[in-house]
């Protein structure tokens, strides 16, 4: 069994400041290659500049990512779980 944590260290920059998020998705596309596992985090939401502004902006980000895999593991039996 492989565990591997891949920490990401990119900044989100928002358009404007963020007083609040009030929404917040993460969705993901993954690709099990031979040699590599790689693919795209999507975060998505919403969020307010102000305390007591009811308007929201909606922000998007894609945080893309690769897992080099040694020989040692079968890709056709290879799970991959995000938590």
């Amino acid at each position: 069994m492989m565990k591997k944590i891949v920490p990401f260290n990119n900044v989100l920059t928002f358009n404007t400041d963020v007083k609040e998020i009030t929404a917040i998705s993460l969705e993901h596309e993954i690709n099990k290659n031979p040699d590599v596992i790689s693919g795209v985090f999507y975060i998505s939401g919403e969020y307010k500049i102000t305390e007591g502004l009811l308007e929201k902006e909606k922000f998007n980000f894609e945080l893309p990512f690769d897992i080099a895999l040694s020989n040692n593991y079968d890709i056709d039996t290879l799970l991959v779980d995000i938590d």
